[in-house]
């Protein structure tokens, strides 16, 4: 299990701006094979934990569009993903992963390098391989190099993300994400 929940087999969907997102992979990824086989089994969301880190914004791809899916708190974003199951009445590339990793915007507006405006309770569902090692955006204090090429960026981190496991795993410290360099 630790090892599916580690493995990153199609590579990082944030490289190349998320151009080049397979979800032929990503469906057959041994994550999401892992988490189709664990329900099967009869686990619930009673079985599944949200590790919350605040001042952080993890990688993924969207289950669930952030802008217009707002929750109050961090902790009810975190409960969204944790219920989350995956239908095809969604439709789209993506409806058959769970969500694995949540980012809930916790101002009025939260910086993200994008062309998007988020807004407080911003709360998006997302589905990311290798959940134990989560793919980092951006953690804590911006670095000035950061602020640098982006200057409307705060000086920390204005997002609160987690990843949902297993109960009593607990994540790594994750790996910075191609955005992280953007």
């Amino acid at each position: 299990m630790l090892k599916r929940l580690s493995a990153r087999v199609c590579g990082s969907p944030a490289a190349e701006g998320y151009a080049h997102v397979n979800p032929e992979c990503l469906e057959a990824s041994p994550t999401n094979t892992w988490w189709h086989e664990w329900q099967s089994s009869g686990a619930s969301k009673e079985h599944a934990q949200a590790v919350l880190e605040q001042n952080a914004d993890y990688d993924g791809l969207a289950v669930v569009w952030g802008i217009g899916h707002t929750t109050q708190t961090a902790e009810d974003c975190a409960e969204a993903c944790r219920s989350y199951s995956p239908t095809l009445q969604q439709g789209g590339p993506f409806s058959r992963l769970p969500c694995n990793v949540f980012a809930w915007c916790s101002q009025q507006t939260c910086f993200e390098p994008d062309v998007h405006t988020h807004s407080f309770g911003d709360c998006w569902l997302k589905f990311s391989e290798g959940p134990l090692n989560p793919e980092v955006n951006m953690r804590g204090a911006l670095s000035d190099d950061y602020r640098i090429r982006h200057p409307s960026a705060p000086k920390t981190v204005q997002w609160h993300s987690g990843v949902v496991l297993p109960i009593g795993l607990k994540p790594s410290n994750g790996t910075h994400s191609p955005r992280f360099y953007w």
